[in-house]
């Protein structure tokens, strides 16, 4: 049981190293900088967002990959920045567009749920009823 959770802690971090390296390198942004500015914070909490619906990770786990980096990060800032993605991307349209290019550039179970999830949500009705229906079967 312990290697188990050695072993998904190491996958779990080094997909988000491999995640905070895309967005810098997108973005020009280093996530771990001690910088309360807009856009930082924006980076981070879509970070912290893909941390816990692709790769299942808890706050603490969240906390801990920050710290290690040199940021300074408690698992409640983790959630703050958790709860508050969905209102920062209804002012920067740039954070949907990341999401999606990090999740589809993902092979997780969860990344795939995700995608269906996220063309549900911006499509139309009947859209969405053609997935109802599709999962229904």
């Amino acid at each position: 049981m312990k290697r188990e959770y050695k072993s998904k802690r190491k996958k779990n971090m080094l997909f988000a190293q491999q995640t905070a390296r895309t967005l810098k390198l997108l973005t020009d942004i280093d996530v771990f900088k001690n910088s309360r500015k807009k856009e930082f914070v924006e980076i981070r909490s879509l970070l912290v967002y893909i941390l816990r619906n692709v790769e299942d990770m808890t706050y603490e786990t969240i906390k801990e990959f920050f710290n290690t980096n040199g940021k300074e990060y408690d698992h409640a800032t983790a959630l703050h920045a958790y709860n508050n993605y969905e209102m920062y991307c209804k002012y920067n349209k740039k954070l949907p567009e990341l999401f999606t290019h990090l999740v589809n550039n993902s092979d997780t179970e969860n990344s795939k749920k995700l995608i269906a999830k996220s063309i549900i949500d911006n499509s139309g009705v009947e859209v969405a009823e053609v997935f109802t229906q599709m999962i229904n079967k």
